[in-house]
């Protein structure tokens, strides 16, 4: 059993983890297996009221058949202008636990900058520590030339010097991050279906959502009435077969209750235990736009 690929999937959003861990593929673009662009809602410009705010964290128990895997977290850390727009930091973290983080640690922790009018990637660092992998990433997203542009580093090899490569993307493109919060903007109706664009870090590919039924969902955190939604990300997205559902609350807050990732490893389950609004910081620490400033 390759306990990477089980923990690797661990996150408060199983489109961040497999993607991080099954890629993309080389294609461009909604092909056969995916649902056609012509029955689908394209993703306009998000409204300007969004149901999420600033210090908005959400834990969850991430398990793996009948074993416990590792908890994750998503913080909507900072919100703050950078170059005359107004620009969210969202911090993602996964780690191991139980039985499975003896054989196979993993720390990984993900962030993303995303516009805040129209919910836009500018960028997703990725800090990856998984067993023997360790690994640091940049992806920049360039509205201005439409160019994603990567350096990944392995710091297993500090001799070789980072990793270098660029594709073009659309005007408003998603990371694995920022799917989820424009997932929550949309008006969500059964049986209706969207799509937008996600990169990371290879070429852009459009995903379909579907919108599937209502349900009443229980997890750690108590019983919730919830929309089931599956996105289409198995469908030439990312290499390996599979399925993936996502759950969020049928309400204005459309909170993301429970994902699931069926896998030829078995199913991976996301369930949230806990939500905090306490109140995080707006203003970056001296620095932080310039960090960001030296990305772009």
């Amino acid at each position: 059993m390759k306990f990477a690929a089980v923990l690797g999937v661990l996150g408060l959003s199983l489109l961040l983890w497999v993607s991080a861990r099954f890629n993309f593929q080389s294609a461009v673009g909604v092909e056969p297996g995916v649902i056609a662009v012509s029955a689908l809602q394209r993703t306009a410009p998000a409204p300007r009221h969004v149901p999420f705010e600033v210090g908005e964290t959400l834990t969850y128990n991430v398990s793996w058949k009948i074993f416990d895997a590792g908890i994750a977290t998503m913080t909507l850390a900072e919100k703050f202008r950078f170059q005359n727009e107004e620009v969210y930091k969202v911090t993602a973290t996964a780690r191991s636990t139980g039985i499975l983080s003896t054989l196979f640690k993993v720390m990984d922790i993900f962030e993303s900058h995303f516009q805040a009018r129209e919910i836009c990637s500018r960028r997703l660092s990725k800090s990856i520590r998984e067993g023997s992998r360790q690994r640091d990433s940049l992806l920049v997203f360039d509205p201005k030339t439409r160019q994603a542009k990567l350096e990944e580093k392995d710091l297993n090899r500090p001799d070789l010097p980072p990793k270098h490569s660029e594709s073009p993307i659309p005007l408003c493109v998603q990371d694995v991050l920022s799917a989820l919060y424009v997932i929550r903007t949309k008006n969500l109706k059964v049986g209706e279906q969207f799509i937008f664009p996600i990169n990371d870090g290879g070429k852009t590919y459009d995903v379909g959502v579907e919108v599937q039924a209502a349900e009443e969902i229980k997890t750690p955190a108590g019983m919730f009435q919830t929309l089931r939604l599956e996105p289409r990300v198995f469908d030439g997205l990312f290499k390996n077969k599979g399925r993936m559902f996502l759950w969020i609350t049928n309400d204005d807050e459309k909170m993301p209750i429970q994902l699931k990732a069926k896998i030829n490893i078995g199913t991976i389950t996301a369930a949230l235990s806990k939500v905090s609004k306490a109140p995080a910081l707006r203003v970056p620490k001296p620095g932080a736009q310039a960090e960001l400033q030296s990305v772009q």
